[in-house]
């Protein structure tokens, strides 16, 4: 679908802002609930509680532990495209930014809600949130370019990728949790 030549030009780059926007969104509700959350908890019981969501996926992405993470598996419906050349794809970009409405190939992005919701400032939140939205943006486009089955390679390499993007989020996460 998002191979097709509807999807070249302005239509992929509202849909890409549209993933942006969404994952700001996101970010800015964690950080509104997160401000009630925070208040009765010291910082070290916060930064726990992130350390423990991360040690959770990090043993669930590399299937020592096997139980199901909150997602929506219902794809975004194409009746969005009702909107229109440029809002249609302005809106499924927003809904898959957003993390609520698609799959999750992950649960690192589990973890990043976590740790907005408990630890982050307000510029760290909405970056976090638009980190989210492009890196939804690039695997889209790099699954969309790929010459072969994107899938099918994920699916052969997912082992070495949970490793090499746990070490990096766990590497992200300790110099937020150094920096503050």
């Amino acid at each position: 679908m998002l191979s097709s030549p509807v999807w070249r030009g302005p239509p992929a780059l509202a849909f890409r802002a549209g993933l942006l926007l969404g994952g700001a969104l996101s970010a800015a509700v964690l950080l509104v609930v997160g401000s009630l959350l925070r208040a009765p908890l010291p910082v070290w019981a916060r930064w726990a509680a992130v350390a423990l969501a991360l040690l959770v996926v990090l043993l669930k992405e590399l299937r020592v532990l096997r139980f199901p993470l909150p997602e929506n598996r219902r794809l975004v419906p194409e009746s969005v495209f009702r909107l229109g050349r440029l809002l249609g794809p302005l809106q499924f970009g927003v809904e898959m930014g957003t993390g609520v409405r698609t799959y999750l190939p992950s649960g690192l992005p589990h973890v990043a809600a976590v740790a907005v919701l408990l630890t982050a400032p307000p510029v760290a939140a909405l970056l976090a949130g638009i980190g989210f939205g492009l890196g939804r943006a690039l695997m889209t486009t790099a699954a969309l370019r790929h010459p072969g089955d994107w899938h099918a390679l994920w699916g052969r390499h997912s082992t070495r990728l949970a490793v090499v993007l746990g070490g990096a989020f766990t590497a992200a996460l300790a110099g937020a949790f150094l920096a503050g």
